[in-house]
């Protein structure tokens, strides 16, 4: 069931059974944007359902908020145009060319292109190696772009984040709200959690600015925008001890 996070903004909530990320759903007077596309077509598909329970049109777009498969492997399963930043675009060029096979699994792991464990998740959600479809996205920008659906704008930002080099966020700015989705996060190197307070004070710098009241994490419930900026700063002064 969609979760109404404003008077246009919506979300399938994350599912840690799954390993799924939220995704959202910005319904504007002629066009409507899907945020993330999921983890595989059987998320896809939830999401879907439950857009049309809601009694809404189906999303015009999808916006890709970095290369991670579970914010991405559902997009082959949505005929809609996509749309992601120079840096996601040349991500899935790499993820395109590997063997999702389980010794191509192994592989990718040796080259320490996909973490251990994220292999045994994917398998549970591809049983079939060959049903993998890597789709590239349709429209690139470098930067930022802005999207009109029609009363309501939609600014895709490229941010520097801790997690990942491709990481974007979605800014709603009439609705004060922003999908941020795993922007905020940390790195995971050779199976470890690793914090970089360098790129989390540069976060905190591109968010500040932006007039939000609530946000939404990939894999977290939403937030107002000054708990988000106290736990940052509780996980620099963390960073910072070490």
């Amino acid at each position: 069931m969609l979760e109404q996070l404003t008077p246009r903004v919506f979300y399938l909530p994350f599912s840690k059974t799954e390993g799924s990320p939220s995704l959202g759903y910005i319904r504007g007077d002629r066009f409507s944007l899907m945020v993330d596309a999921g983890t595989c077509p059987a998320h896809v598909g939830e999401y879907q359902n439950a857009v049309t329970a809601a009694g809404f049109r189906p999303p015009d777009f999808v916006a890709l908020t970095h290369s991670h498969w579970d914010h991405c492997f559902g997009l082959g399963a949505l005929a809609i145009p996509s749309i992601a930043c120079i840096q996601t675009r040349q991500s899935l060029e790499l993820v395109s060319t590997l063997s999702w096979t389980p010794d191509g699994i192994q592989e990718s792991i040796r080259r320490r292109i996909l973490p251990r464990s994220c292999a045994p998740v994917i398998q549970e959600h591809f049983p079939d190696p060959a049903s993998i479809r890597i789709v590239l996205p349709t429209v690139v920008f470098s930067g930022a772009m802005t999207l009109d659906l029609g009363n309501c704008t939609c600014r895709i930002q490229h941010v520097t984040s801790p997690h990942a080099r491709d990481t974007t966020i979605v800014f709603v700015p009439k609705e004060h709200m922003v999908f941020l989705g795993d922007a905020v996060y940390q790195e995971l190197r050779n199976e470890v959690w690793t914090e970089h307070p360098d790129k989390l004070r540069a976060l905190v710098q591109e968010l500040e600015p932006l007039d939000f009241s609530v946000c939404l994490p990939g894999h977290q419930p939403p937030m107002n925008k000054q708990d988000l900026l106290d736990w940052f700063a509780r996980r620099i002064q963390k960073a910072e001890r070490k």
